[in-house]
């Protein structure tokens, strides 16, 4: 998937069920799909989104020339709303990458020498911290303002919210590559190690603990997307069938679906992804392993592991301008 750390761990390689939460989405027999576009943002003619802050604000980009460059912006899920132009860092291209509910934003800009860890809180960008002379970027934040991130596309990198200005490096093996994926409100991250020809999708526990997320065909990979709740939401990878994958923080897998792959998932354990099929994709919400509803064709869901708030809305866009779908 572009602009996703994993792409350096991959090419470093090869150089060298919970019970049901009440519904929030209505039985796919029963269910009527509302779409809503947001507001546009003037000067623009494409606006595309990327993710939610898990509540009631949408985050992506406007363009004029299909993401060549992009401005980032957030968005009220109330189309009333004016949506909030955040501009660039630096004056240099900037992408968004995750927003809490407390209005941060965190992501990269990228110059002549690499990408640079950002966020983006009251009214203007920060450089986030790194070794000397590294480049890197930041993946996810979390309510409290957490952030995660990878640095020279080698080391998962947490900033820490109680410690503002410093940075701490996960552990990993010499010779291992590191990107990260997600974190979630324990401090709990996401990511997969390189090791030699080997990927391995892992959770490094806030209590320090490395856990493994197994696969169930030899020869595929776990590749962990979001992490919220409890849950590890991910797909399996590789020359099997792939499928879709929940495992808890253990790594205990709650469910799997064969043949599908996955976007986000919310705090009640809906999920956003897609079936494969012979000519392309089928856009699905699922749950506790079994498809909730096929998303409307002219919709087309964002591919954050934030796509979904905890309130069921699934952010995307349709006609290249930035919209919510709700299913009930």
């Amino acid at each position: 998937m572009p602009y996703r750390t994993l792409q350096y761990v991959i090419a470093a390689v090869l150089a060298t069920g919970l019970a049901a939460a009440p519904a929030q989405a209505a039985d796919q027999a029963t269910c009527t799909w509302t779409v809503q576009k947001l507001a546009a943002v003037a000067g623009y003619k494409q606006s595309y989104s990327y993710g939610t802050d898990h509540a009631s604000h949408v985050f992506g980009a406007v363009s004029n020339d299909g993401t060549l460059t992009e401005t980032p912006v957030v968005w009220s899920t109330n189309p009333a709303t004016p949506p909030h132009v955040l501009g660039s860092a630096h004056g240099d291209p900037t992408r968004i990458a995750a927003l809490n509910a407390s209005g941060v934003a965190v992501g990269y800009y990228h110059d002549d020498t690499g990408r640079h860890p950002v966020r983006h809180v009251n009214g203007g960008y920060q450089d986030l911290p790194v070794p000397a002379g590294a480049t890197g970027e930041a993946v996810d934040i979390n309510a409290r303002g957490d952030i995660v991130g990878t640095v020279d596309g080698s080391s998962v990198i947490l900033w820490p919210a109680d410690k503002p200005g410093t940075f701490t490096l996960l552990p990993k093996a010499p010779g291992d590559s590191a990107s990260a994926d997600g974190i979630d409100n324990a401090r709990n991250v996401i990511g997969v190690v390189g090791r030699g020809d080997q990927l391995t999708g892992y959770v490094w526990t806030a209590a320090g603990k490395a856990v493994t997320l197994p696969v169930a065909a030899a020869g595929d990979w776990a590749r962990p997307t979001a992490i919220r709740n409890g849950r590890v939401l991910g797909s399996e990878e590789g020359p099997g069938r792939g499928a879709a994958v929940v495992w808890d923080l253990s790594g205990h897998v709650l469910w799997r679906l064969a043949d599908h792959g996955v976007e986000s998932i919310n705090a009640d354990g809906l999920v956003s992804g897609w079936l494969s099929v012979p000519d392309g994709l089928v856009q699905q919400l699922m749950r506790a392993g079994k498809v909730v509803a096929p998303v409307p064709t002219e919709f087309r869901p964002a591919g954050n592991r934030s796509a979904l708030t905890d309130g069921g809305l699934l952010a995307g866009s349709v006609d290249q301008q930035v919209a919510t779908a709700r299913c009930r």
